[in-house]
């Protein structure tokens, strides 16, 4: 409300004051008048008088001084003053200026200075002209020219174009930065085009809102934003165009490609850093490696044992084998096959190339022996070449590479390192000392050790504080011992008994001093002598320092030496009779009782009360720790249980000795003794039994046997102590280690000295033979003899399995054999059955391509002593082809075969002697291994052929040497074999066949 009324007010004041809005309005300079008061100083001029040395002495002086003057003044000054433009007067309400028209508008409204804007369908300077639409004139005679829907002026006919339109004739558009009635208002639009018209923004692809001023939200692109980008993987499209912008590592007309092989990035324009053909991330270049390959560029090779895409598959190969670090195959070292290279390619007990090396491996020991090298991979806890050996001391494991973490001198297994614990130790590196009351053994056994002894952690044997003694510390020192280990000699005297532990003296009754070396000063008795005689005054000689007796003068009598009457007499005339008891004695006169030792009451009946003793029960029986607390009531002495000697029994019955009053002898063997009490037998170590006459078994030892014995391979503890007594071969304290090397036999005391490299030092027998040697020296291979004993030794299966082996072996040989020979057979057959033979090589063309044989080619001409068949045949017929071989045969018996006079007998192909003349040349050619032509088969050559023996093949050759042919076509051909059976000559034969 105040703020509308103070509106209200300031409206009224502007109107009060004639003020103006709007356009149209002119400022001028107005002059006007002002009246002011104003100051100013004036000067006037004043006198005075000062003094001088003129008479009279006062003289005048003159002083100007200013004074303020105040007068009315007039000034012109100027303001400027608002008013209306030329051609404009002030509205009614004297807030505007509106224009003013010379003439009122008729139909239309001035808008400026003498112009009309006239109403539509008006025209004319005044608006006072009116014509149908499209005309115009004052006859309204004249078409308008005016186009787009636009209007021309009835007077003069110029245009009136409608918005978006201008040119004389409203023919052209608003350009594209305007619109509206004659293109006077600005386009606004930013990315895109206006409408001429309405001003309406038309957008371009890409952009939308009012003023196109938004791009189009992600996701869509083009007129209107209309349309759905496709982009895949994050890419960005146009919104324009729809084009894809593909984020780092996409590439293709959606963005749905990777970058290809080698290149990523945006635009996939980075090249691969990366090695041994891997790939990279097609976003951000991290190299992919291939199978086998691994590394921040692909560099490196798979570690051992892995393989695969990121080395991430673990190699199962085994035995050294190599792992493709690319696929896992495992490449098989020599000796080896197998997918995983698991099985040997050697039987076992065997290796090398073939095979034929026997492993020196100790079998016992050895996990495998190498097939290739033979060298021996040992179990668990052994050593050396052989295996034979365990691991040295303080080492353990596969290759005893591991170390020992034993304490306490503990020794560690040579397989898996478990600590043996010695006596006294446990835990599992043996760290700990058996808690108190326990020991031996993993501190199994429960120490037995009294009067707060306590007990070797290790053996359990007791250590006896001072005072004490036994095995078990049950027993005090003897009488005249004391200190620790009772080693310490009493030196009291007078009976008195001496502290076990600290050797002080008690004295008994009667005697005092540090070792009770005095008696009882005159007049006092007992322990300490701390006990007065009482005895009548002059009637005694003393009292017994021990017992406090009175020695009574000769004439007096009476426990007192109180009377002089007969004993158990009283009275005047000692006519009375005591009633008093127990020994002892009455007043004379009264016969009051005066009772003796250990006795009390009117008539001396009653015992002392118990803990006191002697004359009067004064007396305090000693402090006892064994036994009854009670000493006897008359003497103070103590009734000892079984077992115990002394004043107060403080001593145990001697050694030897037990039982009530120590009387009873021990009958405890080697060493042992009886309990004083019982005399039941405390054995020393190593014994056992009722009289410690048993020795502890095989396996035990210590006290009572209870401790168990920790010697391996075969050695055996000493009973008492459990010292490892070793076998042969072995040494250390439980007989883990095997003799050094060069050394063997009980306590490895004996060096090897072996005759040759084939023996071995055995730490138990000394120098053997290695595997695969025998005999004294070691000289002889038993290779044979070894499987020969394998497989008598193993019976049933093991010898089926070798026999059948070893048959199989040798049919495969034997088969071998009579193939070979069937094909040797069968070769020589196919080249007999391809050979063409002519005894004239004149017959034939040089380029022939038939076999000659120049050795028995027949030659004519001059005869000579050889011309004639070496069977002396003039004729030679063809009887190759006739299963029969009768001729053949004849000649080979020497007979001529122009002999046969049965026509039947020839063959039906006869050769003409021209064409062959020797049966030799035939036979020599028969087996020549030149193949032309064949010929048919000849069974009996067959027949021959078998009945050869193979080792004869060789020594078939026709030893005759022969004048080289004429013709020398083949100057090689000189010895044949002849498988025809001819007979070969010998050496004799040929020696005169050359002469």
């Amino acid at each position: 409300m105040l703020t509308f009324s103070i509106i209200v007010l300031l409206t009224s004041l502007s109107l009060s004051l004639g003020l103006l809005e709007g356009p149209n309005i002119c400022t001028t300079q107005e002059t006007y008048t002002v009246t002011v008061r104003v100051s100013e100083e004036q000067p006037y001029q004043v006198r005075e008088y000062v003094w001088c040395l003129n008479f009279p002495p006062r003289c005048s002086k003159y002083k100007i001084k200013f004074k303020t003057v105040y007068k009315i003044q007039n000034l012109v000054k100027t303001r400027p003053v608002e008013d209306c433009c030329k051609g404009y007067t002030k509205s009614n309400t004297a807030d505007r200026c509106i224009p003013v028209c010379s003439q009122n508008c008729l139909h239309g409204t001035c808008v400026a200075p003498d112009t009309c804007k006239c109403e539509t369908g008006y025209g004319g300077p005044y608006c006072d002209i009116s014509c149908p639409k499209g005309l115009w004139g004052r006859e309204c005679q004249t078409k308008c020219e005016c186009q787009n829907n636009s209007t021309c002026d009835p007077y003069d006919g110029s245009c009136y174009c409608s918005r978006g339109w201008i040119g004389k004739h409203c023919e052209s558009k608003c350009d594209k930065f305007h619109f509206g009635h004659d293109c006077l208002e600005q386009c606004r639009c930013e990315n895109g085009d206006c409408d001429h018209v309405s001003g309406e923004c038309k957008c371009h692809a890409g952009y939308r809102g009012p003023l196109c001023e938004d791009i189009c939200p992600k996701g869509k692109h083009g007129s209107e934003c209309k349309s759905d980008c496709r982009c895949q993987n994050g890419g960005t499209c146009d919104p324009e165009t729809g084009f894809c912008f593909c984020k780092e590592g996409w590439t293709g007309p959606v963005c749905a490609n990777r970058c290809p092989f080698g290149f990523w990035g945006t635009n996939c324009s980075q090249p691969c850093d990366c090695y041994n053909g891997a790939s990279c991330h097609h976003i951000n270049g991290t190299c992919e490696c291939q199978p086998g390959f691994t590394g921040d560029r692909c560099l490196d090779v798979c570690p051992e044992g892995t393989f695969g895409i990121n080395c991430s598959e673990k190699c199962s190969c085994q035995n050294n084998a190599k792992c493709s670090n690319k696929n896992g195959t495992c490449i098989c070292s020599k000796g080896w096959r197998g997918n995983y290279c698991e099985e040997r390619a050697c039987p076992d007990g065997y290796y090398g190339p073939n095979c034929s090396k026997m492993c020196q491996c100790n079998k016992e020991n050895t996990e495998m022996c190498h097939p290739w090298t033979g060298e021996c991979d040992c179990k668990a806890g052994w050593n050396s070449e052989d295996c034979s050996r365990l691991c040295p001391i303080l080492t353990y494991g596969k290759g005893c590479h591991e170390l020992c973490k034993c304490q306490n001198n503990a020794q560690c297994s040579p397989v898996n390192g478990t600590c043996i614990c010695p006596p006294g130790f446990t835990g599992i590196s043996c760290e700990h000392t058996c808690p108190e009351g326990k020991f031996g053994e993993d501190c199994a056994q429960k120490c037995d050790c009294k009067n707060g002894a306590s007990c070797s952690s290790e053996t359990g044997q007791c250590q006896c504080p001072a005072g004490w003694e036994g095995q078990q510390c049950d027993r005090p020192c003897s009488s005249n011992s004391f200190g620790s280990h009772c080693n310490q000699k009493c030196v009291c005297k007078n009976g008195a008994s001496c502290n076990p532990v600290n050797g002080s003296c008690t004295c008994g009754a009667g005697f005092y001093g540090e070792f009770c070396e005095n008696k009882c000063d005159q007049g006092y008795f007992g322990i300490n002598c701390e006990q007065i005689c009482l005895c009548q005054e002059g009637h005694h000689l003393g009292c017994d320092p021990i017992t406090g007796k009175c020695i009574c003068k000769p004439q007096w009598k009476g426990v007192m030496c109180e009377s002089m009457c007969p004993e158990g007499k009283y009275g005047p005339k000692c006519e009375f009779i005591c009633n008093c008891k127990n020994n002892s004695s009455c007043d004379p006169e009264s016969g009051m009782c005066y009772c003796s030792r250990g006795w009390q009451g009117e008539d001396c009946s009653i015992p002392c009360n118990i803990g006191y003793y002697g004359i009067n029960c004064r007396q305090k029986c000693p402090e006892v720790f064994i036994g009854n607390k009670t000493c006897d009531h008359v003497t103070g002495d103590y009734i000892c249980p079984p077992g115990y000697l002394g004043l107060t029994c403080e001593h145990p019955c001697p050694i030897g000795r037990y039982g009530k009053n120590c009387l009873q002898n021990c009958s405890c063997k080697n060493g042992g003794d009886c309990h004083h009490v019982t005399g039941e037998c405390q054995c020393l170590p190593g014994w056992t039994g009722t009289n410690c006459t048993t020795p502890c078994p095989d396996g035990s030892f210590g006290m009572n046997c209870s401790q168990h014995c920790k010697c391996l391979n075969g050695g055996q503890c000493r009973r008492n102590d459990g010292v490892c007594r070793c076998k042969p071969g072995w040494t250390g304290t439980q007989c883990t280690e095997l003799c050094p090397e060069g050394y063997y036999g009980d306590h490895c005391m004996t060096p090897c000295e072996c005759e040759n490299d084939n023996f071995i030092c055995h730490p138990a027998d000394g120098c053997i033979c290695k595997h695969g040697f025998t005999g004294e020296h070691c000289d002889e291979s038993n290779i044979l003899g070894r499987v020969r004993q394998i497989e008598d030794s193993e019976g049933g299966y093991g010898v089926v399995v070798a026999v059948v082996m070893v048959s199989i072996i040798f049919v495969a040989i034997v088969a071998l054999l009579i193939f070979y020979y069937r094909r040797r057979v069968s070769n020589l057959k196919t080249e007999i059955a391809h050979v063409q033979y002519i005894a004239d090589p004149s017959g034939f063309s040089p380029d022939r391509t038939h076999f000659d044989n120049p050795v028995y080619s027949y030659q004519g001409g001059i005869k000579r002593d050889n011309e004639h068949l070496l069977n002396n045949s003039t004729k030679i017929f063809n009887n190759l082809h006739k299963p029969l071989n009768t001729n053949l045969e004849r000649a080979r018996l020497g007979g001529m075969a122009c002999c046969s006079t049965d026509d039947d007998d020839l063959p039906k192909g006869l050769y003409d002697t021209d064409e062959l003349k020797s049966l030799k040349n035939r036979e020599a050619d028969a087996t020549n291994p030149n193949i032309y032509h064949s010929i048919e088969k000849l069974d009996h050559v067959y027949d021959e052929i078998k009945q050869n023996d193979v080792k004869d093949i060789e020594m078939e050759y026709d030893h005759l040497d022969y004048t080289r042919p004429v013709s020398t076509l083949k100057p090689h051909y000189q010895r044949m074999a002849s498988p025809f059976g001819s007979r070969d000559l010998t050496r004799d034969d040929k020696i005169i066949d050359e002469n």
